[in-house]
């Protein structure tokens, strides 16, 4: 009898700590509250994705608003803990090209890639446990994991209803393709098959709706230091800067006169992910719209940086090192890349080669070798470092260094290999400059998103950050990253983190300009452009003298400004719309821009 006991107490005692790791045997956890409660009664009125749908074998594209937490949400009553796998995502599921014709330039562009990967819940919320840019075995895709919500309705049988973010990027590359997948889950790891849809994308040469139901298996289990990932977590959302509509800009100064309609006027609609502007500590936030609604998590939705990584890496990862190390940039390429061994490049700085002005070069016209099909085939499509590298260093003189700019990302690939030569001799072999320097010293203390801490590299043993391009972001690291520029003056607390003379010279804070850049009022200066507002190319002159924005700008239509007066303005967009006058006009009515640039005119129309 007391055998028989002992054999009851243990299957009890394992039964009780199955379910505890299942999320459903939590004394502490029933009594703690609810992190981010929901008020509603779970009485949602479901046009699509109701729990019949997610139990059946067809989809179709619905609009976005079926994957958001409704108004009448109720907090949910299962817990998320495990392992999220999808079956048979490589047979399944339905594609359309939208506008563009690339599909066939692709291996296999219409299925997902493989997807098992581990969620956690932190009350109303469910966030992977690796952040970021996941490296898969697809052909054409990698996937980009983000936070999403967890609620439960009345109508879904007591399971609860999950709703998760992703993106799918183009290997190697930057076009970033956003979506949503969303099922139903019991703690003990009974699931709905997944229903998951993407209808909208940062890229201007590949567009597609790609959307499907597939079966799929929750696998329960303790996640290793799941309480300093939820800690982390909240901190990740309490630290993002506080968000108001676009609307409510002309609401909050309405002495202004503002026509916020005008903001982001010159980029297409239909073809820009998000805008915005930050002011004082407010994001004023516009866009995410898809061709199916509104994106539901606009917060993580991932946006490519595409040449913004020129700045944001090249230019702030030189400026750290030089303020670390004075003199740094005025290193040679030459005899910090190995590959770059001829002539052209033993006088070569890492300075001119942040200023694309290493005097080698095929052809000075605007854009002419950035456009080549050598360019393409030989850079943009090649996989490794070696690679990379050989054709960046095979350019032959054609001017002196510093003294003619030509648009050349090879130029910031070589300058990231050369940062990258100098960190680590000076921190130790196994040091990166994008993972140990950048995200370590500065982007985790500014409280950028994971998402900025993956950027793409190549594939090899090297692993190389591209610097060039790669990057993801979040509309909230956008706004940080130009505050920490231009609002803090490159300091964290009060700790000056970049090279003031450096920093002043690429924002146009002293009377040195720049190269032309492609046209008359257009200058590049240590990886960031600057446009001059007292021009007239672009319609009416803004300022009756010169006055020089600088700005970050990335392939497609992507742009963050940094305005004198104090304010960071941004868009994201994929049809070659770049400019920005419009919203200037408009932010000069809330304080004047071209005053605050050092000058006695104000813009006008």
């Amino acid at each position: 009898m007391q055998a028989m006991e002992s054999i009851m107490r243990r299957a009890i005692i394992k039964i009780a700590l199955t379910l505890w790791a299942a999320g459903t045997l939590c004394q502490a956890c029933a009594a703690a509250p609810v992190y981010d409660a929901l008020g509603g009664s779970g009485h949602v009125q479901r046009l699509a994705l109701g729990s019949e749908a997610l139990k059946g074998d067809r989809a179709a594209l619905v609009d976005f608003d079926a994957f958001a937490i409704p108004a009448d949400a109720a907090n949910p009553k299962q817990q998320f803990s495990g392992t999220l796998t999808l079956k048979d995502v490589a047979v399944s599921g339905m594609f359309s090209e939208v506008g563009t014709h690339l599909q066939g330039s692709y291996k296999d562009p219409t299925h997902l890639p493989s997807f098992s990967y581990q969620f956690m819940q932190a009350g109303t919320h469910i966030f992977p446990v690796r952040r970021g840019l996941q490296i898969t075995s697809h052909p054409d895709y990698e996937y980009i994991l983000e936070p999403g919500r967890v609620w439960q309705e009345e109508d879904d049988h007591g399971y609860s209803r999950a709703s998760i973010p992703f993106s799918l990027q183009e290997k190697g590359a930057n076009c970033t393709h956003q979506g949503v997948l969303t099922f139903l889950f019991m703690s003990d790891g009974r699931i709905s098959s997944v229903d998951y849809q993407i209808a909208g994308e940062t890229c201007q040469y590949f567009q597609f709706n790609m959307w499907g139901l597939v079966a799929a298996t929750y696998t329960p289990e303790k996640i290793a230091g799941s309480a300093k990932l939820i800690r982390n977590y909240k901190n990740e959302v309490s630290s993002r800067m506080p968000t108001r509509p676009i609307t409510q800009l002309a609401l909050d100064h309405p002495a202004a006169g503002i026509e916020v309609e005008k903001i982001a006027a010159e980029q297409t609609p239909a073809r820009t992910t998000l805008f915005g502007v930050a002011i004082d500590g407010i994001n004023y936030v516009g866009g995410c719209r898809t061709r199916f609604g509104t994106y539901p998590y606009c917060d993580v939705l991932d946006i490519p940086s595409y040449s913004l990584a020129k700045s944001i890496a090249g230019a702030i990862g030189l400026m750290r090192l030089e303020k670390q190390s004075p003199g740094t940039k005025n290193l040679i390429i030459g005899n910090l890349v190995r590959g770059c061994t001829g002539n052209q490049w033993i006088d070569v700085t890492l300075l001119n080669a942040l200023d694309m002005a290493t005097g080698n070069y095929t052809s000075p016209g605007n854009e002419v070798d950035e456009g080549s099909e050598a360019m393409e085939n030989q850079f943009f499509l090649r996989d490794t470092n070696a690679e990379k590298t050989a054709f960046a260093c095979s350019y032959e003189r054609k001017s002196a260094p510093g003294a003619t700019w030509v648009y050349h990302t090879p130029d910031t690939y070589l300058l990231g290999a050369a940062m990258n030569t100098v960190f680590k001799a000076r921190t130790g072999a196994a040091k990166d400059f994008y993972r140990d320097m950048l995200v370590e010293e500065i982007f985790k203390p500014l409280n950028l998103s994971p998402t900025t801490y993956a950027t793409v590299r190549t594939f090899d043993s090297d692993a190389r950050p591209f610097t060039g391009y790669g990057l993801t972001l979040h509309r909230d690291d956008l706004v940080k990253i130009g505050e920490f520029l231009n609002r803090q003056h490159g300091s964290i607390n009060g700790h000056e983190m970049l090279d003031g003379t450096l920093l002043r010279e690429a924002l146009q804070q002293t009377p040195r300009r720049g190269l032309t850049a492609g046209v008359a009022e257009s200058r590049y200066l240590h990886g960031f452009w600057a446009w001059n507002a007292s021009s007239a190319a672009r319609g009416p002159a803004l300022c009756g003298q010169d006055v020089w924005i600088p700005y970050m700008s990335g392939f497609g239509g992507i742009g963050l400004v940094l305005l004198p007066n104090d304010m960071v303005y941004y868009f994201v967009s994929d049809n070659h719309e770049y400019g920005f006058k419009s919203a200037l006009i408009e932010l000069n009515k809330i304080r004047p821009l071209c005053r605050a640039a050092g000058s006695t005119a104000n813009f006008h129309q």
